[in-house]
C-alpha cells in the first residue's frame, strides 16, 4: 500500500475509534410524550371529531442514521382509547401513524422499516409523530378529558459512521449484525403518549323578536310577553341575564328612531317573569337562576331547553315621541 493510503487508512480508523468512545450520544431516544387536542364546546365535541397530533415518543438523530438502512418498528401495549372525564364520561379517540389513518391496533408489531428515513421522522425535533383523533359525542360535561396509549419502540439505527456505519443504537435486548434486519428484537423501549382535551361549557339561545306593534299614543301599547329558549351543556346550572340594550339612558332601556341629533327615543321596560314588576338585568340580584325558569327548571342534560317568559312593557308618562319605527337590541348572556 503506497504511504499516502496507509495515512487515510489509519486517520480514518482514528476518527472511528474516536467516535466509538464512551462519550457518543446514542442515535434515538424515547420518552414519554403528550398530545394536547385543545378545548371546544361541549356543542362542538358533540357533532365534530377533534384531532390533533405529537410526537409519538421517539426522537433519532437524522445525519447519522441515513447512513445505513435503518430498522424501526413498534407495539401499542396498552391503551384506554378514550378520554375519560367528570362523572366518568368518556370520548373514544383512534391513534394512528398517518393523518385519519386507521387505528393502532393492540399487541401487533409495525415494522416500519420500509418507510423512508426523512419520512417516519417528520415531526419536531426529527421526532415520529402519531395523529388523535376523537369520536362526536354529545351530552358531555365540562371539563378536562385525558387517556393515554403506550407503546413499545424496537430500533436498530445508525449512531456512528463517516462515510459508512460503524455501530448502531439499538432498543433494549436488541441484536442485529452489521448488515441485515435483527435476529432478537429484545424488550423493546415502552413509552406512554398522554392525551388530552378540554369541554368547555356552552349554550344555545333562542330568543324571538318582540314587537310591540303601532299604535298613535304612547298610552296605547299594550305590553307584550315572549320566551327565550336556553338549553347547556350537561350538568351545568347557570344564571341568564339581560343587557341595557343599545341605546339605554342610564339603567333604562330605549328604543331609537332615526340616528345623530334627529334621533327620537321611546322608552320601554323588560320585567322577569309575565306577571312580574322586576327588571331583568344583567348583574347581581338582576339576573335570573336556571332554577327558576319557567319551563324544565334544573334540567341540564344538554338537550332539553328551560324557557323563561318574560314581560316587556312601553314606560307610561313620557311624551309620545315623532312616529317612526323604533328598535333596540339587547344581548342575552349566560353566566356559569
Amino acid at each position: 500500500m503506497p504511504p499516502l493510503t496507509r495515512r487515510l487508512a489509519i486517520a480514518l480508523a482514528l476518527a472511528a475509534a474516536a467516535l466509538l468512545g464512551p462519550g457518543r450520544a446514542a442515535a434515538c431516544t424515547v420518552s414519554a410524550a403528550s398530545t394536547n387536542l385543545g378545548s371546544a364546546s361541549s356543542y362542538t365535541v358533540a357533532s365534530t371529531s377533534q384531532a390533533g397530533s405529537g410526537s409519538a415518543g421517539l426522537q433519532c438523530d437524522v445525519t447519522l442514521a441515513l447512513l445505513a438502512a435503518h430498522y424501526i418498528a413498534l407495539r401499542v401495549d396498552a391503551s384506554t382509547f378514550q378520554l375519560t372525564g367528570p362523572g366518568g364520561q368518556t370520548i373514544p379517540f383512534v391513534a394512528s401513524l398517518t393523518q385519519n389513518g386507521p387505528q393502532l391496533p393492540l399487541n401487533t408489531l409495525q415494522n416500519l422499516s420500509s418507510t423512508p428515513l426523512l419520512t417516519l421522522l417528520g415531526g419536531a425535533g426529527n421526532t415520529v409523530p402519531i395523529y388523535f383523533r376523537t369520536t362526536a359525542t354529545p351530552a358531555l360535561r365540562a371539563g378536562t378529558y385525558t387517556g393515554f396509549l403506550d407503546l413499545r419502540w424496537y430500533y436498530s439505527v445508525c449512531s456512528v459512521g463517516v462515510v459508512a456505519c460503524l455501530s448502531y443504537s439499538n432498543s433494549p435486548g436488541l441484536t442485529r449484525p452489521l448488515a441485515g434486519t435483527p435476529t432478537v428484537l429484545g424488550t423493546g423501549a415502552p413509552v406512554r403518549i398522554t392525551v388530552s382535551l378540554v369541554v368547555q361549557n356552552d349554550c344555545m339561545i333562542t330568543a324571538p323578536a318582540a314587537t310591540f306593534g303601532s299604535a298613535p299614543l304612547v298610552g296605547s301599547f299594550n305590553p307584550i310577553t315572549r320566551t327565550i329558549l336556553i338549553r347547556c351543556s350537561a350538568g351545568a346550572a347557570y344564571s341568564v341575564g339581560l343587557d341595557d340594550g343599545a341605546n339605554a339612558d342610564g339603567n333604562v332601556r330605549r328604543m331609537r328612531a332615526g340616528t345623530g341629533a334627529a334621533a327620537s327615543y321611546l322608552r320601554y321596560e323588560i320585567y322577569k317573569t309575565a306577571g312580574s314588576t322586576e327588571r331583568w338585568g344583567a348583574t347581581g340580584t338582576a339576573r335570573r337562576s336556571s332554577a327558576s325558569a319557567e319551563s324544565n327548571p334544573g334540567i341540564y342534560d344538554s338537550v332539553t331547553s328551560q324557557g323563561y317568559t318574560y314581560r316587556a312593557a312601553i314606560l307610561p308618562g313620557q311624551v309620545t315621541p315623532p312616529a317612526g319605527d323604533y328598535a333596540d337590541t339587547v344581548r342575552v348572556d349566560v353566566a356559569f
